[in-house]
Parts: structure tokens; C-alpha cells; sequence
């Protein structure tokens, strides 16, 4: 416990000179520069500025996201205090330690709505964090911690909300860009990405945003004389569209189509085996928001059907499979104010069918679902808010449950907010974890993981206090968090196996307890300087056994500074670091840092060109461990060209 406190010290420590230097820089300024609010829509389903929101959450700008050179919304999200990105091929964000096979404890939204499937599918795929074009976002909004009482059981670890941008009445705006990666070893070196965007209104009422990009990616060997590839090949294709009709003054409707095509050529991805796969996902959605004299509504039904043909050796016959999936959504709410509260009142319900004739006794697997939920803001004063919520939902095969929450924030000063408070989560198992005949794929190819019918939901008792401080020039904010989760659904060797091929299957862990420590920091020394950093300080262990859970990083810190040496060029350097994490009871990872340089240079008003080196140094996990699930490109150059109009 010493050793946890001094750490803990130092991060604090860390960033203490951002407040001390910012302290001494507002004494010296004869007129502060105003302060401007961020107002984010997700802890709500209603517009409140960040730091008195009742959650723990942080925004991606979509110039952040432009100048990162990302290849994918993982990329981006990565880099955000208390996210992980367990990247074993597949990308799989972790907020908090709330980690699973298909990083199925994060909710995806789009402008609000349900766009993940991957809590459904197997082998933990990543087709949710490709699917939507970078350049269509106008900014991401991450909550950090569980949201099940807003949004249910799939935001037990966290919410990430993707908002796109609006069109403007009477104007045609868009871009197209062309991006080229290479990595300077191995074999399989490059890497592409294109695409569009446009977006403007057709009449006075009438208004669209289309989208769309393309990206390719060579297998990548990490040796030339490699059998095996480390990244295996991906083509995907993705147009994103929406139809906004504003009806009347009250009234809107707005129509979004949007296809994602994800192709894995064969590959072999092992010593002994080879993959391919490929995917087609259609969503169509129609939503109406209504603008009343008493308050807002909003009310949306959206079809998601998804394709997935798959193709593994590592299978028993048939090696060649074909999946599909069909999710009908519909989502309801009102929001409205009386006398000192502000108060959002709604409904949800989903169904769900996965067709996989091999894998599941009946051929398919479906699941009905729904929710009530309620949250009420009361304002007491200006400076003091207590919000309660509480949500309600029911499962085919399972018993309904009830979760809460309640949360507090009060501006101790202008600029100055201590918030904090407790809220519960609940999840049920995937489809694949229930069925005893459903065998996952493991251990890279050479043994299955087991389903049991006998699982428990997973629930938590989440708590969370934050200091948040947010002047002009510089901003500061720490948050100390704990999920005390019960029935935590784990890996673990079967006892009394029946087939030496299948030694693991899903298992309820008693209790796990996942706490820590989230810092984050930022200073402009002036328009042309500036700094920013976060860390996150994770305790997670099986309260039971007193054991480490695997594979979650104690220690993450990000560090960033932005120059503009002179006008119209710009230069932003990055470092990550990724602590130690335990691989086993007994077996530790090492720690690794990464570093990143972008440069941006202006070079008309309508032309930016962005170019640079990621992991500098060219660190390679598995030279540091071969015991390394996760993987890391190495060191690779990039350019991009952005032509806005």
C-alpha cells in the first residue's frame, strides 16, 4: 500500500507544474482571455457544459483527430486518459480495466444511436472501430466508467458517442484526402487510406452529409523471412450518409444509411494455421425530434444487418463458416425542464438474431431486450447540481434488474468543480459465452474456449470523485475512481476438462475490485506553445484469489507538445508509455514507450499537408516478450493531404 501512495504521489507531482506555472502566469496577465465552455450531450441525452456533466468524460475535436494521422477511431481514442487499446490484430478499447475477449463492455454510438455488434460476435473482431470514416467527425465524446443506467447493459466499462458533422443551411462544405503509411522493416509495408466528405443544404429545410473512405493494408511481416504475418491483410469500404429535414419550426426528421464492407484476404496469421474473412453491414435508421413548448423529444428505429463469411484452419470441418446478424433498435426519449429540474424520461428496446448453423445446437441465437430509464437533474443553486437516475431492463433469459445511480457537482469557484458519485452497472453474457457447444477459438489457434450455460450476469458498484479546473490558458483535473464488480466473466482452466483440446472455458470470477487514479493536465504558453499530458494509475485484482487480473497495464501516461514555429506550420510530439501488467498469476510484461512526431504544414488555405514518424524508436513487444498478446507496428513513416473547400 506505501508503494501504491508514492506512486500516486509522483503522478500528481507530475503535473504540478502545469497549475504552479499557470498560477503565476495569470498574476502577470493584466486581461485574461475568456474561457470557453465545452458542452457535451451524452451523460444527459441533453446539451451541459463538461465539467458539470454527471460522468467522467473527455472530448476528441475533429481537428485532433485530422492531425493525428489515425488509421482508425482506436487510434484516436488511445490516447485518452484511462483507455487502452488491446490491440491483438483486432483493435479492443479497455476504459478502465473492463477488458473481455470481444471488448464488448464498451457501448459505440453514432450521434447517439447503437452502432456496435461486436458484444455479439466472436473472436473479439474489430469491425466497429472501422466502420466509420474519420473525416466524417465532427467530435467524440468519451465517458469514462459505467452508463448502464442511461443506456444498459453494453456501457458497463464506458460510452464512446461519435458525433458527424452538421450541414449549415444555404452552404456546401467538404474535403477529400489521401493518406499513405510505410513501415521502414519487414515485409508487407504499406498502408492507404482515402476518402471524402460533403456536406450542405439542399434547401432552406432540407440538408445532407456524405461521407466515405477506403483503406488498405498489406500483411505485414515483421521479418522478411517470416511465414507467418503479424498484421494480416484488411480492405475496407465504408459510406456514411444522412438526410436532415427540418419540417417545421417543432419538428425534424432525419434519415441515415450507412454500409461498411471489411475484407481480410488469407493470410497465415500462424505457424500452423491461416485466416480470411469478410464482412458486409447495412444500418438504416430514421429518427424525429421534436421541439415543444414544454420540452424536446426524440424517437428513432434503425435496422442493422451484418454478413460475415469466415474462413479459419484452425476450425474443425467445416473450416469455412458463414454468420449473420439482424439488430432491430428502437429508442425513445423526452427531455424537458420544471421548476429547479431538468429531467430525461425514456424507453429502449432491442432485438437481436445471430445465425451461425455450426456453431450454435439450433443454428442461431436470439434475444429480446428492454429498458426504462429516468435521470433528473436538480439545479439546488447556480453552482450545485445532484443528479439521480435509474433504469430498468429485461432479457429473454434472464430476470430483469434494476440500476441507479446518483451523482453531485458543485463550482466551488469560476472555473473550479469537485464532482463525484455512485452508480450501478449490469451485463449480461454474449450469446457465445451461454452455449456449451460454442467453442472460441484460443490460445492462437491451438485450443477452444468453452461456453457454460451457468453464467451469472456480471454487476458492479461503481464510485468515482473528480477535481476538475478549467482557466483560459491552462486546465487540470483529477479523478479516483472504483468498480466493485461482481460475477466478473473470465478465461479460466476447466477443472475437469472433457477433451484435452478444450482446457478453458467462460467462467463468473466471485468478486474483482478495478480501482485507480486518472490525471490529466494541459498549458498553452501561448498561441504557438503548448502542453498536455495524461495518466492513469489502475489497481485491478481478483478479490477472491488477491491476484492481479491479467493483461490490464498498472500504469499508462500520455504526454503531448504542440509548436508553431512560424505561421501556417505547425509540429506536435507524442510520447505513450504502457506499464507493467501481469500475463499470468506468475508472469510479468515489461513496460515500453512509444514515440510519435506529426508535422502539418499550411500550404495554401485550402491545401494541408500532414507528415511524420509513429514509434520513433521502433519498439518491437515481442524482442521485449514474447509472452505479448498485444501487438505494435513498428516504426512507420506517414504523409496525408487534406484539400478542404
Amino acid at each position: 500500500m506505501v508503494l501504491t501512495k508514492k506512486k500516486l504521489v509522483i503522478a500528481v507531482a507530475a503535473f504540478a507544474p502545469f497549475t504552479v506555472m499557470a498560477n503565476e502566469q495569470g498574476s502577470s496577465n493584466q486581461q485574461e482571455p475568456q474561457r470557453l465552455q465545452t458542452i457535451v450531450v451524452s451523460a444527459a441525452l441533453t446539451e451541459q457544459n463538461i465539467d458539470k456533466a454527471p460522468a467522467s468524460i473527455s472530448v476528441i475535436t475533429s481537428e485532433q483527430i485530422e492531425r493525428s494521422a489515425a488509421l482508425s477511431v482506436a487510434d484516436v481514442l488511445q490516447k485518452e486518459a484511462g483507455v487502452y487499446n488491446y490491440n491483438s490484430g483486432q483493435d479492443k478499447i479497455v476504459i478502465r480495466g473492463m477488458q473481455d475477449t470481444s471488448g464488448s463492455y464498451t457501448l459505440i454510438l453514432l450521434n447517439g444511436k447503437r452502432t456496435s455488434s461486436s458484444g455479439a460476435m466472436w473472436r473479439g473482431n474489430d469491425f466497429d472501430w472501422s466502420s466509420i470514416p474519420l473525416n466524417s467527425i465532427e467530435r467524440i465524446e468519451v465517458i469514462r466508467g459505467p452508463m448502464s443506467s442511461l443506456y444498459g447493459s453494453d456501457a458497463m466499462g464506458g460510452v464512446i458517442n461519435i458525433i458527424t458533422k452538421k450541414a449549415k443551411p444555404g452552404e456546401i462544405h467538404g474535403s477529400v484526402f489521401t493518406q499513405f503509411n510505410r513501415v521502414d522493416s519487414g515485409k508487407g509495408k504499406n498502408q492507404s487510406r482515402y476518402g471524402f466528405n460533403l456536406n450542405g443544404g439542399l434547401t432552406d429545410g432540407v440538408r445532407f452529409n456524405l461521407s466515405g473512405d477506403a483503406y488498405n493494408r498489406d500483411a505485414w511481416y515483421k521479418q522478411q523471412t517470416d511465414a507467418s504475418a503479424y498484421f494480416v491483410e484488411k480492405e475496407t469500404t465504408n459510406l456514411n450518409g444522412t438526410l436532415n429535414w427540418d419540417i417545421n419550426d417543432q419538428q425534424a426528421l432525419d434519415l441515415d444509411v450507412n454500409y461498411n464492407k471489411d475484407k481480410r484476404p488469407l493470410t497465415q496469421d500462424t505457424n500452423w494455421g491461416s485466416q480470411e474473412m469478410e464482412m458486409d453491414r447495412t444500418n438504416i435508421g430514421l429518427t424525429h425530434r421534436g421541439n415543444w413548448g414544454w420540452g424536446k423529444t426524440e424517437a428513432y428505429i434503425g435496422k442493422e444487418t451484418a454478413k460475415i463469411d469466415d474462413y479459419d484452419t484452425d476450425y474443425d470441418a467445416p473450416q469455412k463458416r458463414h454468420y449473420k446478424q439482424d439488430n432491430l433498435i428502437a429508442r425513445g426519449f423526452t427531455n424537458f425542464d420544471w421548476l429547479m429540474n431538468n429531467t430525461t424520461l425514456g424507453a429502449d428496446y432491442k432485438d437481436q438474431k445471430i445465425t451461425d448453423p455450426i456453431s450454435y445446437t439450433t443454428g442461431s441465437s436470439k434475444q429480446k431486450s428492454y429498458g426504462v430509464f429516468v435521470q433528473n437533474d436538480t439545479h439546488i443553486t447556480d453552482a450545485f447540481t445532484a443528479t439521480v437516475g435509474g433504469r430498468y431492463d429485461h432479457f429473454d433469459n434472464f430476470d430483469g434488474k434494476a440500476t441507479g445511480k446518483a451523482y453531485l457537482a458543485y463550482e466551488l469557484a469560476d472555473g473550479i468543480v469537485l464532482k463525484g458519485g455512485f452508480g450501478q452497472a449490469y451485463k449480461v453474457p454474449g450469446p457465445y459465452q451461454l452455449d456449451e457447444n460454442y467453442r472460441l477459438v484460443s490460445c492462437g489457434g491451438s485450443c477452444f474456449i468453452r461456453g457454460n450455460a451457468n453464467l451469472k450476469p456480471e454487476e458492479s458498484n461503481n464510485y468515482e470523485a473528480s477535481l476538475i479546473v478549467t482557466q483560459p490558458n491552462w486546465n487540470f483535473n483529477i479523478t479516483a475512481f472504483q468498480n466493485d464488480v461482481k460475477n466478473l466473466i473470465e478465461r479460466i482452466k476447466d477443472p475437469a476438462p472433457t477433451d484435452p483440446k478444450f482446457p478453458n472455458k467462460w467462467d463468473n470470477v466471485a468478486k474483482a475490485e478495478l480501482k485507480g487514479v486518472e490525471v490529466a493536465a494541459g498549458y498553452d504558453f501561448s498561441d504557438a506553445f503548448g502542453v498536455k499530458g495524461n495518466a492513469t494509475y489502475l489497481d485491478a485484482k481478483n478479490k477472491i484469489t488477491d491476484k492481479d487480473l491479467t493483461e490490464r497495464p498498472e500504469w499508462m501516461a500520455n504526454a503531448f507538445i504542440t509548436w508553431t514555429p512560424v505561421e501556417n506550420y505547425k509540429m506536435n510530439f507524442g510520447a505513450s508509455y504502457i506499464g507493467q501488467q501481469m500475463l499470468s498469476a506468475t508472469e510479468e510484461l515489461p513496460s515500453y514507450t512509444t514515440y510519435d512526431v506529426t508535422l502539418t504544414s499550411n500550404l495554401t488555405q485550402n491545401l494541408t499537408l500532414d507528415y511524420g514518424v509513429k514509434n520513433l524508436t521502433d519498439v518491437d513487444l515481442k524482442d521485449k516478450d514474447e509472452g505479448f498478446n498485444t501487438k505494435l507496428y513498428g516504426r512507420n513513416y506517414f504523409v496525408k493531404a487534406t484539400f478542404s473547400f
